[in-house]
């Protein structure tokens, strides 16, 4: 069963624009202006997967307008069972709502914010 757990990041994706996503080097990198329009740079260190999409798919608690770490993910668990990845690794299934464009969905092993 999958739960969310809410993130405590030093920024909002409430009202930010469209994010601009880059893959590198195995790294992903999102870079978007919030409500305030202060300059917002995410790293996603090692994916092995991410999504965008318009349509939010949201668990009961989770708001629009923030960001959370999906424990018991299922996307997670399909590539640990194709053997993509190993449960001993520390993936970690994270989604950032992006209240007024969409919600991104990203595995990877950590996130850092630099801004």
């Amino acid at each position: 069963m999958e739960t969310i757990k809410l993130l405590n990041l030093e920024f909002s994706t409430a009202d930010a624009n469209y994010p601009s996503i880059h893959q590198e080097s195995g790294d992903l990198l999102v870079d978007f202006n919030d409500w305030q329009e202060k300059a917002v740079r995410l790293h996603f260190s090692d994916i092995v997967a991410f999504k965008w999409q318009m349509v939010f798919d949201l668990h009961e608690g989770e708001r629009d307008d923030r960001c959370y770490e999906i424990y018991g993910s299922s996307w997670l668990t399909k590539h640990v069972q194709s053997e993509i990845i190993h449960d001993y690794e520390g993936y970690k299934h994270y989604r950032l709502n992006f209240n007024a464009v969409g919600q991104l969905d990203v595995i990877a092993l950590n996130l850092r914010v630099r801004t």
